[in-house]
């Protein structure tokens, strides 16, 4: 069983959000105390360039998180919402 905290951006989005997409990611949350790389319910995918990091991708919001095997804990860095520009030049 892993615990799972949010860091001070990730929990500054969380205020910010409405309940329904707030339940999606508590949702994400539970499964990751039970497995941090849950494939096969989310879309889950390595971060390049950084040790133990991974993404789930969830509609438009992206969870970014740190995985510490050796403490059983997982910290969620990250949450953002994708923009429609975000891969427009």
């Amino acid at each position: 069983m892993f615990s799972v905290n949010p860091g001070n951006k990730a929990k500054k989005f969380l205020k910010s959000i409405d309940k329904n997409i707030r339940e999606k990611i508590d949702s994400v949350f539970e499964t990751l105390e039970k497995n941090p790389w849950p494939a096969q319910e989310y879309d889950v995918a390595k971060i390049s360039g950084m040790e133990d990091c991974y993404r789930i991708r969830i509609g438009k919001i992206r969870i970014n998180y740190h995985v510490n095997i050796a403490a059983n804990e997982i910290t969620v860095y990250r949450i953002e919402r994708k923009k429609d520009t975000t891969y427009k030049h």
